[in-house]
């Protein structure tokens, strides 16, 4: 029984981690929708987001601006979008819950600078 009521208590500090992880993926894939996406620096990126967390209700969310990172291939021409971030929450006494979430999204885009 009392094995039970720790893997309750975990699964109960790891549900918020998930559900925000799936609303901030489902921000970062949003981003796609908008055509100019590639041409934007990471300031009008992460005011995108920002946007979008507040329509999803994550009004304090994890990831921080620090947590958005913009990359160009030039072999593709693809410029990504990735948001990497830590969740944890502490469970009882000394023990915590970790999770590692790591949202990216591919599109045309433009090297910084190019513009």
């Amino acid at each position: 029984m009392a094995v039970a009521v720790v893997f309750f208590m975990i699964g109960l500090a790891m549900y918020p981690g998930y559900y925000e992880a799936f609303a901030v993926r489902k921000a970062v894939n949003s981003l796609g929708e908008d055509s100019t996406i590639g041409l934007m620096g990471k300031p009008a990126v992460w005011a995108l987001l920002e946007k979008r967390f507040d329509m999803s209700g994550l009004y304090t969310p994890t990831p921080t601006k620090e947590s958005l990172k913009l990359g160009y291939d030039k072999k593709t021409g693809k410029k990504s979008i990735v948001v990497e971030y830590d969740y944890s929450k502490p469970v009882f006494a000394n023990i915590s819950v970790m999770m590692h979430f790591r949202h990216e999204l591919q599109v045309e885009g433009t090297v910084p600078g190019e513009l």
